[in-house]
């Protein structure tokens, strides 16, 4: 039985919820029930919620009855009803090129690692959309290799290109557009992960299973001239 989460008012009309603060899958599958629950159970007093790796921002539109909710918690976990929704699983290319890796010597210096084996690392495991935020559309993907946990710089640039790939800590990520950063950037992928002009302006979605694999730099000019 999963107790019912710490609440804490930002606002009249906003509340976060908050789970365990450790970040793994299983805590954030957690806060994906969590957060279906509250669809289901405010319906028309909810405006919308922002999940995250271990809490649930809810914003509303009228007084919620706190303890109605938690005996309403308490019953949905006694049914059968809520079962977990599939994640999506992408394949994702990146390419490692010395063009687009500006941060490979780096994290290669502070890892003791070579090119191919952060390379290797990298794409050796599927990564979880814990959150998208920061920028439109911008994924925050673990759980990282711990082998390739590296800070991030100390001085962000002033502007990191679109699609440019980055590690930072425990996490790896894609910036959707030009914008000012500070993670390690080590590659590239060819696709636009943001559209505003798109029905679905963004690539990822909360919980989706993300695996990249290595294309060659003539792959990226050839995928990117399609315009995907």
């Amino acid at each position: 039985m999963i107790d019912f989460p710490h609440t804490m008012w930002i606002s009249q009309y906003t509340v976060r919820f908050a789970f365990n603060e450790d970040i793994s899958q299983e805590n954030f599958q957690i806060v994906q029930k969590f957060d279906r629950f509250l669809k289901k159970n405010l319906q028309h007093k909810l405006v919308e919620t922002v999940a995250s790796y271990h809490t649930v921002t809810a914003y509303i539109n009228q007084k919620i009855d706190m303890k109605v909710l938690q005996k309403q918690w308490l019953v949905m976990q006694m049914s059968t009803t809520d079962e977990d929704v599939a994640s999506r699983h992408l394949q994702i290319p990146i390419c490692y090129d010395e063009e687009f890796a500006l941060d490979m010597q780096r994290v290669m210096d502070s890892t003791c690692l070579s090119y191919e084996e952060v390379k290797a690392l990298h794409m050796s495991k599927a990564y979880l959309v814990y959150l998208i935020g920061f920028l439109p559309g911008f994924p925050y993907l673990g759980d990282l290799h711990e082998q390739l946990f590296v800070p991030r710089l100390k001085k962000p640039r002033k502007s990191v290109s679109a699609s440019s790939i980055g590690i930072g800590g425990s996490q790896t990520g894609i910036y959707p557009l030009d914008s000012p950063g500070g993670w390690n950037i080590i590659g590239k992928t060819p696709f636009t992960l943001f559209d505003v002009h798109e029905k679905k302006s963004f690539l990822f979605s909360l919980g989706d299973q993300v695996r990249f694999y290595e294309i060659t730099k003539q792959e990226f000019i050839e995928i990117k001239s399609k315009g995907v």
